[in-house]
């Protein structure tokens, strides 16, 4: 099929992926320096307490990689690319957000595949997975609280107390987000799957960017890609797998990694980053309370007098100091929030040191952390 800016190869499609993720980096730049407040949570503790200068010199060779590969998209500067990329998510996984996810393992089936056909198909699997599963991540009770009700209903319509009939209504959302994402892999039903998720992402940019909430900016240039690969990836082109090629590696991984493991996270044995859940609730949030003379002038800024359901004030909400300062929310799992914790005790110790995590839903819940 020959290439065109509406129907791009798989080199033209790379050019797209490589600007928006220079975009993504640029607007969170903080999150890939060490130089910051917000602690860094290496994969493991040897990794810790490395020089500053090696995170930005990663930086510096990815953003190099990407300007280079907007000009002559070549598999030599996509390993190298990736190289930085995995190395420098080593040395911090907050950086492990779900467009990077998403980018990693698309510039890999791009070094992986050999022929045309199988980078477009590895491409098609991961998009699908992305969505069957970020549907998935949504079907819960928590989604309907925070999401559906509270930030779309009441923060971006404007629309107070609603009935039970509305509030039920917002499971269809993500009931929609998976069976588009199913259609993405059936022929006769490809553009119909296609053409909902690009209004999905539509109504996302409406409420997210300046005409609407005007918030969490760092997710702006992935949905619009999004709608750009849907278009590429689904409307001109059919969704053809043979066992000749599943059984290949790459397409092994991209399975098991977009197709398998993410149904582990619905027991808590995979990480929700990497399962694709974004904006789907009840995500538990890390309130720290402190009387370190320190803390409270390097992050009083960052401090908040409006959480009545923390038994302090002012309190640090972690995820609003991320979202601040390295402008991406911060990778939600026990482990990073336990290790933020040690960092924290470790920077600012003290006796009035105290941790909350805060569930959010229906029916909040708030648990004091004592660590050892």
């Amino acid at each position: 099929m020959k290439s065109s800016i509406l129907n791009p190869d798989s080199s033209g499609l790379l050019r797209f992926i490589s600007l928006a993720w220079i975009l993504t980096k640029m607007i969170c730049f903080k999150l890939w320096f060490a130089d910051r407040l917000f602690p860094l949570v290496p994969v493991h503790e040897i990794l810790s307490g490395l020089p500053a200068i090696l995170h930005s010199a990663l930086f510096m060779i990815s953003t190099g990689c990407m300007l280079l590969l907007l000009v002559t998209p070549g598999r030599k500067t996509v390993i190298v690319l990736l190289f930085a990329e995995l190395l420098s998510c080593c040395l911090d996984q907050n950086r492990w957000q779900p467009w990077e996810y998403q980018f990693i393992f698309m510039f890999a089936a791009f070094v992986f595949c050999k022929e045309e056909k199988e980078k477009i198909l590895s491409w098609q699997l991961i998009i699908a997975g992305l969505y069957f599963f970020g549907g998935v991540g949504k079907l819960n009770s928590a989604f309907i609280h925070d999401t559906w009700k509270y930030l779309m209903l009441h923060r971006w319509l404007d629309i107070g107390p609603v009935n039970i009939w509305i509030t039920r209504a917002g499971y269809i959302l993500p009931l929609i987000e998976m069976l588009a994402g199913i259609c993405l892999l059936y022929n006769k039903t490809r553009k119909p799957a296609m053409w909902t998720l690009i209004i999905m992402h539509l109504l996302i940019l409406l409420m997210l960017g300046p005409a609407g909430l005007n918030i969490n900016h760092v997710v702006w240039p992935w949905n619009i890609l999004m709608i750009f690969l849907l278009f590429s990836l689904f409307y001109k082109r059919s969704f053809i797998i043979a066992c000749s090629i599943v059984i290949k590696p790459v397409f092994s991984v991209i399975i098991i990694c977009w197709w398998i493991l993410p149904w582990f996270q619905l027991a808590g044995y995979w990480d929700k980053y990497l399962s694709s859940v974004l904006y789907s609730g009840g995500v538990e949030q890390l309130f720290i309370c402190t009387d370190n003379p320190a803390a409270k002038k390097d992050l009083g800024k960052y401090m908040d007098s409006s959480f009545s359901v923390i038994p302090c004030s002012p309190v640090l909400s972690v995820y609003n100091w991320g979202i601040r300062e390295i402008r991406t929310a911060p990778y939600p799992e026990h482990r990073i929030q336990k290790a933020m914790i040690r960092a924290w005790n470790r920077k600012y110790p003290g006796k009035g040191n105290r941790f909350y995590l805060y569930r959010p839903g229906f029916g909040y819940t708030v648990t004091e952390i004592i660590m050892p």
